[in-house]
């Protein structure tokens, strides 16, 4: 080779040296310098691995989460926690095990300050970090939005009123992207850390219909029309990356928080088994590093968090249990155990908890009659070879129990008291809400999830019937379980619960008491008997109940407020006013005790201060049902009218069912001689409440004055017939009187006036 030639060849190696070290050193700067990597996390909720076309599913339509499987880590034995939302993510973005952080179920236990989130580290190392979810049970009051600067949640439980309990309160997953794509577009030259929460596949499935036309119309095809939604938003968010020139500098990871039976082992949705259904999720790494591998060893969603910090170079917190997959880029072994549990139905059944081990190939549970699967040789897991195999289960079960003590908590958090709003969702529903009973948490024999799955199922079933309005069938699907498991004390909750859902108060009473007989400790059903007796006029005995309620737990606000109710009832302000105060000093939802408060302060002549409370309120909450309204009557003590008219228009601006604030705007407009105004309010009062019977009466006052004489008369009649208020009885029959004056009925005219002036004196 000549000299020449020779010269060009080293040119030549040398630019590819350079270049190489070029590239290297971008990437060097990409990760550890000026580029620090973003961070994209997509967790789709309830979402098997084995619905998504690079998992082998033939009839995906996933061509995002495949698309970028095949550019990323993909991990084919990848097991969450808990199939349920709140414990999953709790791991999922702590990397920690349910035994150590002690978020054991949806609703009723919170993340604790204690507990360091991946966006609380990423945050103190420079990034900006924003959350997007579309689903309640990943509200912020759970505590799992800490660390982010920006939470997107904003769930007002009273637009959900035909969702089947909290897990169903949730947004599209189009709406949820939009907040974070609106986000990520924000300038910053700080790197982001963004998690977006897609809900879509959770129950139930409803896709458009554009999408849903794709797939057979059966419960199968309607869950995976859901995948597919979720997976054109997963586009969307990849798309954006790719359009904002950042897929070179920026993690991403894909993973299911839980799967979803559809089915097997009779289950037809998540929470209550442990088997791979529900506990087997995809999880994708990919990032500007991470070549294209398939990792088949077994992993834990515990592990997401460890190995975005290791994929960015940031140590994990000490309390980390979960460890970094970085190794299997490499192919190197793994040999992980992945622990995962469900206390479902021992909290809300009072049967046995589930816990399980894998390994990759076999899956043990330990139940009442523990369990043993090959999931190799039977990926259904419908052969128990626990009993074929008993030295393998008895090396799995202590492996299990070395895990769940070496994971554990010094201290395990119990469950915890429902925010109130949350419990009136689920009560209203005919659900059981509160804290869990003593009893649940005490050791002793309890009943095989296997044996009652039947039972589960239909308890599940009443659910919907209850949400559909069938009172009855979820009744009798209720008395069922309870034919053949009458120790079952939430479904007599569940019962007493219906039945005040049917204004059927006697049945409602006896089914709580039946719950006290069986658990004299039970909290739920004490209150819930409490709420019953107020609601049948039997206050003494319901003042009586809600004192028991806090003899069991002297925290409970939901009870002080019940008892600052009936106070108020009794016209005893100050001790309502007393008991109010004192709740406020704990934990409780204050705009709601602010506006109770505020009402016995207005009885009270208090009106200063009742303002004070009422505009904290309104900050706190700025749609607080009543407090316009009660702003409204404080300055018509006030005598201020224009500005009481004020507050009841911005009362209706938000929340225009409020029939009182319709009412006495109505009696406002009416004085001030706005008649056509004020029979509009009168009128919308009455369309609010159908039984305001004293409502109708002003109506037909309202009407009398504009003219109409024959709506008037219908609606004089009706007010009459609807036991209006004592003192405004005599004006429905003065308005009959006036119009049967006016169209020459004299006879009729004259016997309205003796019966008007009669309940005057006080007569019947």
């Amino acid at each position: 080779m000549s000299n020449v030639r020779k010269g060009i060849v080293a040119i030549g190696v040398a630019i590819v040296v350079v270049g190489v070290a070029v590239q290297r050193e971008r990437l060097i700067r990409v990760f550890r310098g000026r580029g620090t990597p973003n961070v994209l996390l997509i967790s789709i909720d309830t979402l098997r691995a084995d619905r998504l076309g690079s998992y082998g599913y033939s009839s995906a339509q996933t061509p995002a989460i495949d698309s970028l499987a095949a550019r990323g880590l993909r991990f084919t034995h990848a097991a969450t926690v808990a199939p349920l939302t709140l414990p999953a993510h709790t791991s999922l973005l702590t990397g920690t095990f349910p035994t150590f952080h002690g978020v054991r179920d949806n609703g009723q236990f919170y993340v604790s300050d204690d507990q360091t989130t991946l966006a609380e580290v990423l945050k103190a190392k420079g990034y900006r970090t924003g959350g997007f979810v579309g689903a309640f049970v990943l509200d912020r009051r759970w505590g799992i939005a800490q660390g982010f600067d920006t939470y997107f949640d904003d769930f007002d439980l009273s637009k959900y009123e035909l969702s089947a309990g909290i897990d169903a309160a949730q947004r599209p997953g189009r709406d949820v992207v939009d907040h974070a794509i609106e986000w990520l577009r924000q300038p910053s030259s700080q790197p982001f850390f963004a998690w977006v929460h897609l809900y879509d596949p959770h129950a139930p499935y409803d896709a458009p219909e554009a999408i849903a036309a794709r797939f057979p119309r059966n419960v199968s095809g309607a869950y995976d029309a859901e995948v597919a939604t979720a997976d054109l938003e997963v586009a969307r968010l990849l798309n954006w990356l790719t359009d904002a020139r950042a897929v070179d500098s920026t993690v991403v990871v894909v993973v299911g928080d839980h799967g979803e039976s559809l089915g097997e082992h009779q289950e037809q949705q998540h929470g209550f088994f442990v088997y791979d259904a529900t506990m087997r999720i995809p999880l994708i790494v990919a990032g500007p590093t991470i070549a294209a591998r398939v990792a088949p060893d077994q992993v834990r969603i515990a592990d997401v968090m460890p190995t975005i910090l290791d994929l960015v170079h940031i140590a994990p917190p000490a309390a980390v249990q979960g460890t970094s997959l970085l190794p299997a880029t490499r192919g190197q072994h793994l040999d992980l155990l992945a622990l995962s549990e469900s206390w479902y139905p021992r909290y809300h059944y009072g049967w046995s908890e589930l816990t399980a081990v894998r390994d990759g190939r076999y899956t043990f549970i330990a139940a009442p009659r523990r369990e043993l699967y090959d999931t190799q040789a039977d990926p259904g897991e419908t052969h128990d070879i626990s009993r074929e195999n008993p030295r393998l289960a008895d090396a799995l079960d202590r492996a299990l129990q070395q895990m769940d003590a070496k994971t554990a908590a010094a201290k395990p958090q119990a469950p915890q008291q429902v925010d109130p709003d949350v419990e009136e969702r689920l009560r209203a529903l005919g659900y059981v809400g509160g804290s869990v009973s003593p009893r649940a948490l005490e050791t002793r024999p309890r009943g095989d999830p296997k044996d009652k799955i039947a039972l589960y199922n239909l308890l599940k079933q009443a659910g919907t019937d209850s949400v559909a309005g069938r009172i009855d069938e979820a009744i009798a699907k209720v008395q069922r379980v309870l034919a053949a498991d009458p120790d079952v004390v939430e479904a007599y909750i569940i019962l007493g619960n219906l039945h005040t859902k049917a204004t059927r108060s006697d049945a409602a009473i006896a089914a709580y008491q039946k719950a006290l007989s069986l658990d004299d400790r039970n909290e739920n059903a004490a209150f819930a008997l409490a709420l019953a007796y107020k609601q049948a006029g039997q206050h003494d005995a319901a003042q009586a109940g809600f004192e028991r309620v806090l003899h069991m737990n002297a925290r409970s606000t939901k009870a002080e407020w019940q008892l600052a109710d009936l106070a108020a009832r009794r016209r005893d302000f100050a001790r309502a006013e007393q008991l109010l105060t004192r709740a406020l000093t704990q934990s409780v939802d204050r705009p709601a005790f602010l506006l109770k408060l505020a009402e016995a302060q207005i009885e009270l002549a208090k009106v200063d201060e009742a303002e004070k409370n009422l505009r904290e309120g309104l900050r706190l909450k700025p749609d607080l049902p009543m407090a316009h309204y009660d702003l409204g009557v404080l300055h018509e003590k006030r005598n201020d009218g224009a500005r009481a008219a004020e507050e009841y228009q911005a009362e209706l601006s938000t929340n225009p069912a409020i029939y009182q604030a319709h009412f006495n705007l109505a009696k406002l407009l009416s004085r001030a001689g706005r008649t056509t105004d004020a029979v509009d309010h009168f009128r919308a009062a009455v369309d609010a409440n159908p039984s305001f019977a004293s409502g109708y009466l002003y109506l037909a006052k309202g009407l009398l004055d504009a003219g109409d004489l024959k709506a008037s008369e219908a609606a004089a009649l009706k007010g009459l017939a609807s036991q209006p208020d004592p003192q405004v009885r005599p004006l429905g029959h003065y308005v009959l009187a006036d119009i049967y004056t006016r169209t020459g009925r004299e006879r009729e005219a004259a016997r309205q006036v003796a019966l008007g002036r009669r309940l005057e004196r006080g007569g019947n």
